[in-house]
């Protein structure tokens, strides 16, 4: 295996000599850390997923996943040598950066998640999460990574699949960051179905742009993913799910962030603490932004995940706090009003 770059740690070296079998090299890779590209096969896919490692890492690393948005790249190029923006942050605070890719559907060209509910996207359900779980406990385990410091980020159907994410995997993931892509999206009728109970409180930090119109925001607009139609959940339906399932009480706004199927004009975002387990759960509206990842903002992206380590577990007996009735600001529908959402 090749090293990109000249400073190397003893540290790091000695995690590389863990590699797979299937590791390789990313001839394009930059900076002074290095860069494994592997494999695995999950659910009788093979699944790609590139490992960034700054060169000076603690003993017990964080470990932060990027998850892509649709990708159009042909096989066996994937989308997991992206950097999305992470390189330099990865560099500066120490953590191990993994980009796992989707996976392909050769009718329609593209690289999607099976994110909430979109099964009808794919010629056969790919298991995603099965795979993600499967990725963060054989890499925590190959790199020493600190249990309590695992994070999830993605952009657009990544996005999406990051609040699945929090939803089945926050028994090990601590917080998720999410960029332009709302909880759910559906063939059906309207209303949305929202997942049920998250596995465990888990930080969550979303931003969208005020302009997207690929993943419109708050009207349950439609998107497109190989062809097939979805009604998207609204980042009201999103924001109130997560401050629901985390039991926040203090909220720093009483707004909705939309109004009319559009974003609330008077809203910046909103911020709900007082939540189970130290957790928190942020929105920000990115003005004048459109569908893009925001990658000057994943400093103050990390800097959230720091702040969220995941907490000790409660004893075992004690309440959890997924079932809370929390009243929370808005609501269900497009604009936030109380009584749509089921």
């Amino acid at each position: 295996m090749k090293i990109v770059g000249m400073k190397i740690s003893g540290a790091l070296i000695g995690l590389l000599l863990v590699a797979p079998a299937s590791a390789g090299t990313n001839p394009n890779a930059k900076g002074s850390g290095a860069v494994v590209d592997s494999t695995m096969v999950w659910n009788g896919i093979t699944r790609y997923y590139e490992v960034y490692l700054p060169p000076h890492l603690p003993a017990n690393p964080p470990m932060v996943f990027m998850l892509h948005g649709t990708s159009h790249e042909v096989p066996p190029a994937n989308p997991s040598t992206d950097m999305w923006g992470w390189q330099s942050v990865s560099n500066k605070h120490g953590f191990i950066l993994v980009k796992p890719a989707s996976t392909y559907n050769p009718q329609s060209g593209q690289w999607n998640w099976d994110a909430y509910t979109m099964d009808a996207a794919f010629q056969s359900p790919p298991d995603d999460s099965g795979f993600l779980r499967n990725l963060i406990v054989t890499l925590t385990g190959r790199y020493n990574v600190n249990p309590n410091q695992v994070y999830v980020a993605g952009f657009s159907s990544g996005a999406q699949m990051a609040h699945r994410v929090g939803v089945e995997i926050s028994d090990l993931v601590a917080a998720i960051a999410i960029g332009s892509g709302t909880i759910a999206g559906q063939e059906s009728a309207l209303p949305i179905t929202l997942p049920g109970a998250a596995l465990g409180p888990v930080s969550v930090q979303e931003r969208g742009g005020t302009l997207d119109r690929t993943m419109p925001p708050c009207n349950n607009g439609i998107t497109k993913y190989s062809g097939r139609k979805f009604h998207l959940a609204t980042v009201d339906q999103s924001f109130n799910y997560w401050t629901r399932q985390n039991a926040c009480t203090v909220f720093q706004n009483r707004d909705p962030l939309c109004e009319n199927g559009l974003p609330n004009p008077k809203s910046t975002g909103n911020d709900a603490t007082g939540c189970a387990s130290n957790t928190e759960v942020q929105y920000i509206w990115e003005a004048n932004v459109g569908h893009i990842w925001t990658a000057q903002q994943n400093a103050a992206r990390w800097l959230f995940f720091a702040s969220h380590p995941k907490q000790p577990r409660p004893p075992k007996g004690a309440p959890s706090a997924a079932l809370s009735s929390v009243k929370t600001p808005g609501s269900g529908d497009a604009n936030g009003r109380v009584g749509s959402e089921q």
